[in-house]
This record gives C-alpha cells, structure tokens and sequence, in this order.
C-alpha cells in the first residue's frame, strides 16, 4: 500500500536485534523537542531496554536535531525521507523495524512506564490493541479543550466500531504485512483506514486500558477546527473512494441537532459535555 522512498541511512541500526519483542514507531516532522520527552518516557518503561527499540520516521524535518536524537548503539534509529505525511514516514519506520509486535505512538505523547509491558500483554489475546488515550488537561481549560476531550480519542468507543488511532496502537507485524501498511495517500484518516482493513481481513481488534499515553489538547478556536475540517474532509475522501455516500451528504445530517445527537446515542454517550 505504500508509496514512499526508501528510508535513508541515518541512525542505521549496526547490531543484530536479537531478542528484541517490539518496536515503537514514531513519525515526526520538526517535532525535536516533544520526541526529547517522549524519548526520555520511554526510557522509563518497566519492559527490559533490550527488549526494546526506537524507530523514527522523520517525515522530511528541515531541522535537523530530530536526526541528532539517533543513538549510537541503535536503540533509536532514525529514517529519514521526503515530506509526504505520517503514514509514509510510519511505513518508513516500520520497514527499518526488526521485531515481531509494532507499537505505534505519535512524538506529542507520553507512554506510562508499563505501557509497552501491557501492550505485548495484550497481543498475547489478539492481533491488534488499542491503548488508552488520556487528555493533559491544561491549568486553566478553554471551551476548545472541553469540546476537544469530549469528541476525540475515545479509543473504548472507538474498537466497537472497528476503528483505533495510530497515536497509542500496537499491531502483529504479520498483520501489518499481510494487509501492505498504510495508505499512504491519505494525509489523514489512515489509521482508521488500516484498522478497518486488518479487521476486514479478519484480524482480532482489542481495547487495552492498561496501556496508557497522555496526549496534549488543543486550547484554541483555529487549531481545533482546522483539524475538524482535515479530519472531515479526508474520511469524506475515504468514503467515496469506497463507493459510499458521506454522511454529510445524507439527508439527516442537514436536520439541526439529529446526526450529533443520534451518533451520541448510538456510542452511549451522555447528551451534554
């Protein structure tokens, strides 16, 4: 399924990577200082540090610390290529990986310390599992922080309706081969893409609570809609390309109030924030 350019050689791992049960997979665009702190929380896991690597897909950074963050021992290695988007540079990563399980996080967040021991934990029951995504609410919330907590990365809801996001997924290699990665013509909406693909080739999907990232929030009018109009804009895209009919384009979206409310209902969700 991806398109993108081999990754090149910076931070190329130098030793074989016997014994090694999972990769982490980051991608990151000019994103240095959040990969230092989320750097520096995964040398805080409880899971062994030789039982683990670090992956980076650097999707076309012009800065060039993200690329001085490689080790030398190539516990985190860094691939650099062409700046096409997060699936590319994740598929990237994930083709410089060398174990059996695949830990997908974004450069924004922080992993609890047993986030990867419960991860594989969870593996040993099915072949993908979506962690808990916990908000970093801000000392003094907006409106925006509100609206965005209560809309997004509820990945409980999220698995019941076959769908997970890359920012806290863990995925059997063998799964993500068979199904050839992601698309990575889709700037946005991939994850729930790949999911639902590895679900329809029969893949088993689990809810994992204990394998826990924290994730910022967006505090402001312009970030937060910007990113309701991408995410819109691109499931629509994925929607017709499928051959189906978006549901903005259905006739009950435009009656004020009922898609909202009948999509709150439907995931048993209460009726205010």
């Amino acid at each position: 399924m991806s398109k993108s350019a081999a990754p090149a050689a910076a931070g190329q791992h130098t030793k074989a990577a016997t014994g090694v049960a999972v990769s982490v997979i980051v991608p990151v665009r000019n994103g240095a200082d959040d990969l230092r702190r989320l750097l520096a929380s995964l040398e805080r896991q409880t899971l062994p540090r030789e039982r683990f690597e670090i992956v980076v897909g650097d999707d076309g950074s012009t800065d060039a610390d993200v690329r001085a963050l490689a080790t030398e021992d190539g516990f985190v290695r860094v691939l650099s290529g062409p700046p096409l988007n997060s699936y590319a540079a994740r598929d990237r990563a994930v083709r410089g990986s060398t174990s059996p399980a695949l830990a997908f996080c974004d450069s924004d967040c922080l992993p609890a310390p047993d986030w990867l021991e419960s991860g594989l934990a969870a593996l040993e029951r099915a072949e993908l599992a979506a962690g808990e995504i916990r908000y970093e609410i801000p000392a003094r919330p907006t409106v925006w922080t509100l609206i965005e907590v209560d809309t997004y990365k509820d990945h409980a809801r999220q698995v019941a309706a076959s769908n997970a996001e890359t920012c806290n997924l863990f995925v059997r290699r063998r799964v993500y081969d068979r199904i050839g990665g992601f698309d990575d013509s889709l700037p946005e909406h991939g994850d729930f893409d790949f999911v639902q693909r590895a679900v329809a080739a029969g893949a088993s999907l689990v809810y994992e609570p204990r394998a826990l990232v924290t994730h910022p929030t967006r505090d402001r009018a312009r970030p937060f809609l910007r990113s309701v109009w991408i995410y819109n804009r691109w499931y629509a895209a994925r929607e017709v390309r499928a051959g189906r009919r978006p549901i903005g384009l259905q006739l009950r979206s435009w009656v004020p109030l009922v898609q909202p409310l009948r999509s709150r209902l439907r995931y048993g969700r209460s009726l205010g924030l």
